[in-house]
Formats: C-alpha cells, sequence, structure tokens
C-alpha cells in the first residue's frame, strides 16, 4: 500500500502531464496486483481527477496573475500614454514658443 501511495503522491506532482489514461492505467495495475481493491481504485481516481482539476485551477491563477503583474509593467496603460502625450505636447508647444522668439 505505501508503494501506492508513493505512486500516488508523484502522479500528484505530475498531474498536468500525466493523461487520464495513465493514470486509470495505473489504478488498474495497482488492483490487478492486489495492492488496492476495486472501490479504492475508484475513490483515488476521483481523487487524482480533484487534485488535477486543483492543479490546472492553481496554475491557471498563477499565470494570469503574473500577466497582470507583470504585463501592465511592460506594457503602458491608457492613463500613462495619455500622460505622455501630455508631456509630449507640452514640449511641442514650449519647443515652438522658443523658435519663434528667436525669429
Amino acid at each position: 500500500m505505501a508503494n501506492i501511495i508513493e505512486n500516488a503522491f508523484l502522479l500528484g506532482l505530475g498531474a498536468l502531464s500525466i493523461s487520464k489514461n495513465a493514470a486509470e492505467n495505473l489504478i488498474k495495475d495497482a488492483v490487478k496486483k492486489a495492492e488496492i481493491t476495486e472501490n479504492e481504485g475508484d475513490t483515488l481516481m476521483q481523487t487524482f481527477i480533484k487534485e488535477g482539476e486543483k492543479a490546472k485551477e492553481n496554475i491557471q491563477k498563477a499565470v494570469d496573475e503574473a500577466i497582470k503583474s507583470r504585463g501592465q509593467s511592460l506594457m503602458p496603460g491608457a492613463a500613462k500614454i495619455a500622460d505622455l502625450e501630455a508631456k509630449v505636447a507640452a514640449l511641442e508647444a514650449r519647443i515652438a514658443e522658443l523658435e519663434g522668439k528667436k525669429a
């Protein structure tokens, strides 16, 4: 049973990279070897599915957060663009004023 728990742990770590088919085969193999009962296998499979979904959601949240936080530092927002446009317009007006005085 300790071996199947270790396999379950490793399967949980690789939940995003392992297919449902591979998980089913692992459980079927354990049932055939009489390491676990069919009911335990069904319960284990449901646990794998739930943990895989949780892992997927957690990774998606982390990716979304990284994009949100880093994306804003990589791309200026509308307010920053408007501020820069105002500064450019002010500098252009100042240049035009100084060039007008020299002429």
